[in-house]
């Protein structure tokens, strides 16, 4: 983005000057501003844009092709210096006569900013629309057409009122609440433009915002200070400062060049480095496989430490654990007190014939046991926490909680036991 005082760059002459231009008898409006006061801050946004109009005319060394977007009565093209403008197209809801009589605008057409834009694409080297999009209720629609009607590398002049971007989004919402309960007619003040939001549209549209700056600080009409060359420099130079505070915000953005393919213009031994990026790729997903893979092998060892400690813990010497869970087979594989049973008809025999032993089983294991119709005396010697996994080391005798009841109260949390019949 180029410099925020744009406007300390540009020629500052009286405005009142333009009044010599302006036929005698004119009833217009813009000669009671022009009498008020030499620097107008009310009529700063069209000598700005005037300016910045001539400065493009100067880049590229011929006259320009411009559609004022909210002409109204065309005062844009009393500010701007003889010989920049080629052809002046003016679009507005209501056009004013004043734009084709005393302004003399080549075009004028009805338009709806709400609406696709009258006018073919890529017809101008500048787009001007100053105090519009305040009033607008889909701002982004609107640029995108403004955007559409450029040249490539043309520019968009825009300006509005504006305030700090976390207070404008506050009055936004204020003015649409107003809108949808019938108390604010369309047209009126409905959108509210920051610096930071009018960037963002522009650069949504494909426009590069090249300076966003303040107007002013201060406008009472009427004010003798607007008759002081250095009071409207001191205005600018705070909008400059802080855009967000600067009154009015206005924004210049080129459009960027339209996308055209060139491949055919690309050397057939261009180094895309398609090989160094795949190959980065897959080392990257080798390092994050084998650090998961490294993760799950130092759960498990854990998990398998945990277990053994439990069963070292309930080892009287000589005791027998029968496993049946397929989860404990896995990380009870070297012991030689184990049984694994993989059936529920071999964990009944393994019972049978050790009636002593403990049994490590899992909760819907256990439910299952129940419902196999044997001895229903098994007790609760221990319980572990897995993975929020329920485990449990039961025996047959006559101390701990009895299997039955402990189930009961799993049961009573919420528990399945529909799901292991």
């Amino acid at each position: 983005m180029r410099s925020r005082f744009p406007f300390l760059h540009f020629p500052l002459v009286p405005f009142s000057e333009i009044l010599a231009r302006l036929p005698a008898q004119t009833q217009s409006r813009l000669k009671q501003h022009l009498n008020n006061a030499a620097y107008s801050v009310r009529l700063v946004r069209y000598w700005w844009a005037g300016q910045a109009l001539a400065r493009e005319a100067r880049r590229l060394g011929r006259p320009l092709q411009v559609v004022d977007v909210g002409c109204e009565r065309g005062w844009l093209k009393h500010f701007t210096p003889e010989g920049v403008v080629d052809r002046w197209i003016g679009l507005d809801w209501n056009p004013r006569p004043e734009v084709r009589d005393l302004a003399g605008y080549d075009e004028v057409h009805h338009a709806n900013f709400d609406e696709s834009l009258p006018l073919p694409s890529g017809i101008a080297d500048a787009v001007v629309s100053l105090h519009v999009f305040e009033h607008l209720p889909r701002p982004g629609a609107t640029i995108a057409e403004i955007s559409r009607l450029l040249k490539p590398d043309g520019i968009f002049l825009g300006g509005s009122p504006t305030m700090p971007d976390w207070l404008a989004k506050w009055r936004e919402r204020y003015f649409r609440k107003r809108l949808q309960k019938g108390k604010l007619a369309h047209g009126g003040h409905i959108t509210v433009l920051s610096p930071l939001r009018w960037k963002n549209l522009a650069a949504d549209a494909g426009l590069a915002p090249e300076f966003i700056t303040g107007s002013h600080f201060a406008r009472i009409t009427g004010n003798p200070l607007e008759n002081c060359h250095w009071w409207l420099r001191l205005n600018q130079f705070w909008g400059g400062l802080f855009p967000s505070l600067g009154s009015e915000a206005y924004i210049q953005a080129r459009r960027t060049p339209m996308w055209v393919s060139k491949t055919d213009d690309l050397s057939s031994h261009d180094p895309h480095w398609r090989g160094l990026w795949v190959s980065l790729g897959v080392a990257a997903t080798v390092a994050v496989s084998a650090l998961v893979y490294q993760k799950v092998e130092q759960s498990q060892d854990a998990h398998q430490q945990t277990v053994a400690a439990w069963l070292d813990a309930h080892q009287g010497g000589n005791d027998l654990f029968i496993v049946g869970d397929a989860v404990m087979h896995e990380m009870l594989t070297d012991r030689p007190d184990t049984k694994k049973a993989s059936s529920q008809e071999e964990l009944i025999r393994f019972l049978r014939e050790h009636p002593e032993a403990h049994l490590l089983l899992s909760v819907p294991a256990a439910v299952k046991l129940v419902h196999s119709g044997e001895p229903q005396m098994w007790k609760i010697d221990s319980r572990l926490d897995l993975d929020h996994h329920d485990y449990l080391l039961l025996r047959l005798n006559d101390s701990g909680t009895p299997l039955t009841e402990y189930l009961l109260g799993t049961a009573q949390t919420g528990y399945d036991f529909s799901l292991m019949e």
